[in-house]
């Protein structure tokens, strides 16, 4: 018999005390396991059952007729209770056969007593060895938990309590980690099918940070599930320690960037500087996050480190494949990275923004990290060190302009977003001037637009924007504004009463087009 199992009713009926008993239906769900005996005589009992009893009864609750009836199997296969024991020899009792048949089909095991049987002493018997049980199981998990707790301060501790609860449990076991380390025991070990595994979450920091997975068929018994729950407590323990330390290293141990940045040297590592000699462009990039629900909780600051460490453990699998290497540190409140072009040619920039939106899509996947949007600047390539702070520079504007755009798109769900400093087009000049120089250029420009549209609801910008994006072919605008051409050839006159004559003709109309890419930009900035 192993301790570690449940007790179930085929085990029982091995009892000498059951030595005249008869399993009369059901016999295909004497797996079933039992964790008390509970004798019930009267038919609406069932509110004393809490599941997995074995029933005994004489019979006498079942009236002047002596007949089982299908109800009340019903209501005890509904409330999963074990088995049902009757005695037959102080009490006639009838089984009809829709209730045998009721009962093989729902493999509920009728067991019937044909000789006078103490009550008393079948559950004295089977009591005492499921208090037995119970306390043996203790032993063992108190045994296996310290066993847990001590291969945490080990190498590879995560591995090792996988070995362990393989040989506890003697069924495959899977750790799939949200840091983005996947281990089966024994190893390579295809996942089966949900419905055949038992799952605990992982959690550190009231944070879930992975799912640990058994394979078993069959209801689990509450050892297996006992023993489940303080591996998956010492794996959390170790993750923590693991956290804990790589978040140091963004933190601290990323000296040789924040050199680089200011200074335009470093010590770097010997990959990127063999990759320099080699002619491979660097790339910076200024990372930033925030939280998509802005509802505190106590575990924010927990779910940001996590995040930000699903983050830089996915870039390796995410860019490596793609020819690109990548570093990463914290540098305040946003994040610093460089890549590292392994395969020099024109597409770097292509597989750069590639490798971050398969980043943003792996990162949907997994919590806490899906909790939050995701801001990336990406500077223009460069091969000389010394050039690091003013690339650099471009990357924070990039950033900065993304954060705008991630939070304007946040309102259509979609807030991942990358905006490389090349892509900025007039917007890298504007970065570079003060925005009260920028709002005196659009007020000089546009104003009197600005003012007609803000006095009188009417969208003159947004007419003068799409009929100059559409080469000043009416057509075309009236179309992309979705309104009639005379409302059309109507705002365009409009436009020429307040701007005069020769506005849409060059170099005038150079001028309004500079001017209202000023106007975007101040308004992405939020100083619009």
């Amino acid at each position: 018999m192993n301790m570690q199992e449940s007790l179930n009713v085929a085990e029982i009926l091995k009892r000498p005390i059951f030595q005249h008993a008869s399993v009369v239906a059901g016999s295909e769900g004497v797996h079933r396991p039992v964790r008390w005996v509970h004798v019930l005589e009267i038919m609406d009992g069932l509110s004393y059952v809490h599941g997995h009893e074995m029933i005994l009864m004489t019979g006498v609750g079942l009236g002047q007729d002596n007949e089982l009836n299908v109800q009340f199997v019903k209501e005890l296969v509904e409330s999963q209770v074990s088995a049902l024991c009757i005695e037959l020899v102080h009490q006639y009792v009838q089984i009809p056969d829709r209730v045998i048949q009721f009962a093989d089909q729902h493999r509920f095991p009728i067991i019937v007593f044909e000789k006078a049987v103490s009550f008393i002493k079948i559950t004295q018997d089977i009591h005492s060895i499921l208090i037995n049980r119970h306390h043996h199981q203790l032993l063992s998990l108190e045994r296996v938990s310290n066993q847990f707790l001590q291969l945490t301060l080990r190498p590879q501790g995560v591995m090792r309590i996988l070995e362990l609860l393989h040989r506890e449990t003697h069924c495959p076991v899977w750790l799939e980690d949200h840091l983005g380390e996947n281990i089966s025991c024994p190893e390579a070990q295809p996942m089966p099918e949900e419905k055949a595994l038992i799952r605990q979450p992982i959690v550190a920091w009231d944070v879930q940070v992975g799912d640990l997975y058994v394979q078993y068929s069959g209801e689990p018994p509450e050892f297996l599930r006992l023993v489940l729950d303080r591996a998956a407590t010492a794996i959390a323990q170790e993750l923590l320690h693991r956290i804990s330390m790589e978040e140091r290293q963004l933190s601290t141990g990323r000296k040789w960037m924040e050199d680089l940045i200011t200074h335009g040297k470093g010590d770097i590592p010997p990959a990127m500087e063999s990759g320099i000699r080699a002619g491979c462009r660097l790339v910076f990039c200024a990372v930033g996050f925030r939280r998509i629900s802005f509802k505190h909780s106590d575990r924010m600051n927990q779910e940001e480190s996590i995040a930000v460490l699903q983050w830089a453990k996915s870039l390796s699998r995410v860019f490596e494949p793609l020819g690109i290497r990548a570093w990463m540190a914290t540098r305040g409140g946003n994040r610093t990275m460089i890549l590292l072009d392994l395969e020099p040619s024109s597409t770097l920039m292509d597989r750069v923004q590639n490798g971050f939106h398969q980043l943003f899509r792996n990162l949907q996947k997994h919590s806490p990290a899906d909790r939050f949007w995701w801001s990336v600047g990406v500077s223009h390539p460069f091969d000389h060190l010394e050039q690091s702070p003013r690339f650099w520079q471009q990357a924070s504007l990039a950033l900065s302009i993304s954060q705008r755009s991630g939070k304007e798109k946040n309102q259509m769900n979609d807030g991942n977003h990358v905006i490389c400093y090349d892509d900025l087009h007039s917007w890298q000049l504007f970065l570079q001037i003060s925005p009260s120089i920028l709002h005196q250029f659009v007020e000089t420009q546009l104003g009197v637009l600005l003012d007609y549209d803000q006095r009188n609801g009417t969208e003159l910008i947004k007419t003068l924007e799409a009929f100059l994006e559409a080469g000043q072919s009416k057509q075309k605008a009236a179309k992309d504004l979705f309104i009639h051409r005379q409302t059309l050839y109507y705002r365009l006159d409009q436009m020429t009463s307040l701007l005069g004559e020769g506005w849409e003709k060059p170099p005038r109309r150079l001028t309004l087009d500079m001017a209202l890419a000023a106007h975007r930009f101040l308004s992405a900035r939020g100083e619009g």
